[in-house]
């Protein structure tokens, strides 16, 4: 069968796959032989350590048994013997000699049955394991068979190499062992890189059937100390509390031996003992990643789609300035708090510390007896209680002061370079006070609270424009609110989102005060945007008459201090085309809720479940699908709440989203025309496929997915699975 126990050590141990005998190695007589005389080696022996000379799997046994861990003894038929380029080939397969001896002693003169398996120096190394393409053969008994078995392994190399020269291959060879318990076992939590969490999979009998996946086993997850944190299926009856604490102890030790957490396979034999199979490196780990936990639901209704350099430079600054001063003013945080990050990018996709706005909370080990966050609670409840009667009256104000200096911006072709860059630092310091505004706004407002959106009024402008026969950029000029239904964007402008035949205008009857303040505050940020925006590209088209730039749209790929150093000198830009700013990979969408990895990689935390809520009361069935084109009468399912979806949003039957904000435009929309809708759901797409029928309670969050399969209860409804979304106390307090 395949080998699927593949072994390996990290950077520094003998399974570096680089030849030469393991750091740490004792000496002894076994090192004085010369390379003929190494054909054979036991486990027990120096040699057995090299893993140019037996491959990486039986050199992680070796190390392991010079430390020692119980494993299995053996012996190794060597990389020296297994050449094809050595005279003679294998060494006396005929009977006599060192390998005939050596199976003779491990088999007590052929009784015990064997278990033969590759040992390559190719496979197990720390990024790369090649589990499963290497043969291995078990239960073998006899010379006859022993010596076919070695042959079809070393033969297996050939066929893992392809066209290429065969990877060098040693053959690994052990007793074959009888168990009661046995399984696999990983250091450390391999789906969220948790180092104080064990996961063991386990079965009755060997630990073959879970490699080889042909049972699933029972999975359980163990403190450092073997303490059960949580099952998934029933426990081996032959499974005590002293088996957890032995595999937990196996465990550290062996991370200890190796330098890090390690990927084993492992049994536990009738009478108690507990034997290490094999081990090597995780490859499979997600990184691990502490501190913060953030999030894009609070921002990624404004900022829907990665952001490019230029983009990131003039928007995401001003952003992470309003936050800190909201948070100053309120008292929500203070001293060495407000000079942490709250908004990072990962390859242009904006997201903010969740804990920071209050999204989700602190799981802290002394945050039960922590007194500061009851005081910061009633301080801040005390600065905002004053705020709050007089906030209206001051974004009016604010609102009416930047709707003044934006109607005295000239056009932007007739001012000079150096007035488009001061137009942008000015553009900054006003946006960051509309983003303070905005986030005090949300710490004053309930989660459900009503008020006529941005997006309510630009879709019905939008509507009766379109019947009055105007193009989108005619639209855009005489109603500016329409920008609320498309993201900011340096560069060609997304289209203006379908809409229905007819939309009523909103009355504005009934609305929160510090909720239209809010709207009014999140407008003229995007207004700002697109400024500044247009004025990125009237310099992008300059930069272009001067031979600078190929396309006017590639100033988006530049950094604000390259064009303004370009500007300047007039040289020849180097690097303007590509894609976006960032430190992840592939510019994905974001997890709900991550952390970041030392390496900047995304850690998806499990307080992502947390933020799941319902956000627009009422129940409703139907048929799932991921295309907003094709979503009238159906639940669509979608990443984010993209405000590009207003038009679509009326003919819902509901809508559910993997990130958002009870406080975005969408969901105040979907309260206003009665559409249930749950945001904050993982893996929304991937849990509910087109064409699946779900019921969506806006109210609880809970979502029950029917697989057609059941009998309908007395009320008709088919029960499915249901999963409950946890509600939150918290509003978030960023536009998304």
């Amino acid at each position: 069968m395949p080998d699927q126990n593949a072994t390996t050590l990290v950077p520094g141990t003998p399974n570096d796959a680089t030849g030469g005998v393991a750091n740490g190695a004792t000496g002894g007589p076994d090192e004085a032989e010369s390379p003929g005389d190494q054909l054979v080696v036991r486990l027990s022996e120096a040699a057995a350590s090299d893993v140019a000379l037996v491959g990486a799997k039986a050199a992680n046994l070796a190390v392991a048994a010079r430390a020692g861990l119980p494993i299995i003894p053996g012996f190794v038929v060597t990389t020296l013997a297994t050449d094809p380029g050595r005279p003679g080939g294998l060494p006396a397969t005929d009977g006599g000699g060192v390998l005939y001896d050596r199976w003779r002693e491990l088999t007590d003169g052929g009784e015990r049955p064997l278990a033969v398996r590759s040992s390559s120096v190719a496979e197990d190394s720390a990024s790369s394991s090649y589990a499963g393409q290497f043969l291995s053969v078990l239960h073998v008994t006899g010379w006859a068979a022993f010596v076919d078995a070695v042959g079809r392994v070393v033969a297996s190399a050939a066929e893992v190499g392809g066209s290429q020269e065969p990877m060098p291959i040693a053959v690994l060879v052990q007793p074959m062992a009888q168990a009661r318990l046995g399984g696999v076992m990983f250091g450390l939590d391999p789906l969220t890189g948790n180092p104080k969490r064990i996961l063991v999979s386990m079965t009755d009998g060997l630990p073959e059937v879970i490699v080889s996946g042909q049972v699933t086993g029972t999975t359980v997850l163990l403190s450092r100390r073997g303490r059960l944190t949580s099952v998934d299926g029933a426990i081996p009856a032959t499974v005590h509390a002293h088996q957890r604490r032995q595999l937990a102890r196996l465990a550290r030790r062996t991370a200890k031996v190796f330098g890090a957490p390690q990927d084993m396979e492992w049994l536990i034999e009738p009478n108690g003992v507990l034997r290490l199979l094999q081990s090597r490196p995780i490859t499979a780990a997600v990184p691990v990643a502490h501190g913060r936990v953030f999030g894009p639901g609070p921002v990624a209704e404004t900022f829907p789609e990665p952001l490019s350099r230029l983009e990131l430079d003039l928007w995401l600054a001003p952003l992470e300035d309003g936050i800190r001063e909201a948070l100053r003013l309120s008292g929500a945080a203070g001293g060495a708090a407000l000079r942490r990050r709250f908004v990072i990018d990962v390859q242009g996709r904006v997201a903010v510390d969740l804990e920071a706005l209050g999204v989700i909370k602190s799981k802290r080990w002394w945050s039960p007896i922590d007194p500061r966050p009851g005081f910061r609670r009633l301080r801040a409840a005390w600065r905002l209680g004053r705020l709050r009667a007089a906030f209206p009256a001051i974004v009016a104000d604010l609102a009416e002061e930047i709707d003044a200096d934006l109607r005295a911006v000239p056009d932007l072709a007739t001012l000079a370079d150096a007035q488009l860059h001061l137009l942008f630092v000015n553009a900054a310091i006003t946006l960051r006070g509309i983003h303070a505004h905005e986030v005090l706004a949300g710490f004053f407002l309930d989660a459900r609270a009503s008020a006529t959106t941005g997006a309510a009024v630009a879709l019905a402008a939008v509507s009766h424009a379109r019947d009055d026969g105007l193009t989108d950029v005619e639209i855009i000029a005489r109603h500016p609110e329409a920008l609320a239904l498309i993201p900011p964007s340096i560069g060609v402008p997304a289209p203006l989102p379908p809409t229905p035949a007819y939309v009523r205008a909103p009355s504005g009857i009934g609305d929160d005060p510090i909720a239209v303040a809010r709207e009014a505050m999140r407008l003229r940020a995007r207004w700002l945007h697109e400024v500044t925006a247009r004025a990125a590209m009237e310099l992008g088209r300059r930069l272009v008459r001067h031979g600078q730039l190929h396309h006017p749209s590639d100033v988006r790929h530049l950094t604000l201090t390259q064009l303004r150093d370009l500007t300047a000198s007039h040289a020849i830009a180097a690097g303007a085309s590509g894609g976006t700013a960032g430190t992840g990979s592939s510019g994905a969408t974001l997890p709900a809720a991550f952390r970041l990895s030392s390496d900047g990689q995304v850690v998806a935390a499990r307080a992502a479940a947390g933020a799941t809520q319902g956000v627009s009361p009422g129940r409703a069935r139907g048929l799932v699908t991921h295309d907003p084109a094709a979503s009238a009468g159906r639940v669509l399912v979608v990443e984010t709440l993209d405000p590009a979806l207003a038009g679509a949003l009326p003919d819902l039957a509901a809508l559910i989203s993997v990130t958002g904000s009870p406080l975005s435009h969408l969901a105040i929309l979907a309260r206003e025309n009665g559409i249930p809708a749950v945001i904050g759901v993982p893996d929304a797409r991937a849990s509910f496929p087109d064409g699946d029928e779900v019921l969506v309670d806006g109210s609880t969050g809970e979502i029950t997915h029917f697989n057609g399969d059941g009998d309908d209860d007395e009320d008709g409804e088919n029960r499915g699975v249901s999963t409950t979304a946890a509600s939150t106390d918290h509003s978030e307090a960023v536009g998304g």
